[in-house]
């Protein structure tokens, strides 16, 4: 079963009624395995679109599908899934927001020692490990979240969001802050995905990059037309 969408609707504002507004369509789309690329002008509704597909925005009309089984084996659709279907929907989830919020006094390899015990990640301590190499950590593991640098921040991001291996990686302009170094290892993931789909493995990359850095990963582009 693919992952699609099916009318889904939302205010393009979040936490906010402005009279006047209409709400934002999004095209019904089916979204092959590999990376998909979000596009569209501002305030066509991309990061919501992106809140929305990791459960935590709930469209105004229509539903999420995603391949996953709920624990009883239904399929599972977004909203109207019951805290089992969307703990599952959850747990093959990856998110990296734009900003992210810093739990000030919390170290870095600590705050991923946490995350990873949270999602149930097997062997933390050796996924911990790797995150911390992969995204070139190492010298920052026993510093505090907000001593980082904003490319190091950045950085920690993409590690806590791959913990637990995603089927479905959600990326909010992910290349923004990050040096040409962080680019390279962002790419290298992103590639991974696009093999692994390309071996026939159900698994998703969605991003949305308005700098351009990644344009040329997409497998697929969903346009967002804006209003």
């Amino acid at each position: 079963m693919p992952l699609t969408l099916a009318g889904v609707q939302r205010l393009a504002w979040e936490g906010l009624v402005l009279p006047g507004r209409q709400p934002v369509a999004v095209p019904d789309t089916v979204l092959a395995p590999g990376v998909v690329l979000v596009t569209g002008p501002p305030g066509a509704g991309k990061s919501l679109l992106l809140r929305v597909l990791a459960t935590l925005a709930v469209p105004r009309r229509g539903q999420v599908h995603y391949p996953w089984p709920a624990p009883g084996g239904e399929p599972v659709s977004f909203p109207g899934a019951g805290p089992g279907a969307l703990a599952a929907v959850r747990g093959c989830t990856g998110y990296v927001p734009q900003e992210g919020r810093v739990v000030r006094g919390m170290k870095v390899a600590a705050a991923l020692a946490y995350l990873a015990a949270l999602r149930a990640v097997p062997e933390p301590r050796k996924a911990v490990a790797a995150a911390l190499r992969r995204w070139g950590l190492d010298g920052a593991a026993g510093q505090r979240l907000e001593e980082l640098s904003g490319g190091q921040w950045r950085r920690w991001l993409l590690a806590q969001s791959l913990l637990a291996r995603p089927a479905l990686w959600i990326l909010d302009e992910p290349a923004r802050g990050l040096d040409h170094d962080g680019v390279t290892l962002l790419r290298a993931a992103l590639e991974e995905y696009r093999a692994a789909a390309a071996g026939g493995r159900p698994v998703w990359a969605v991003v949305v990059d308005s700098e351009g850095r990644l344009v040329d990963l997409a497998d697929q582009c969903l346009v967002l037309p804006g209003r």
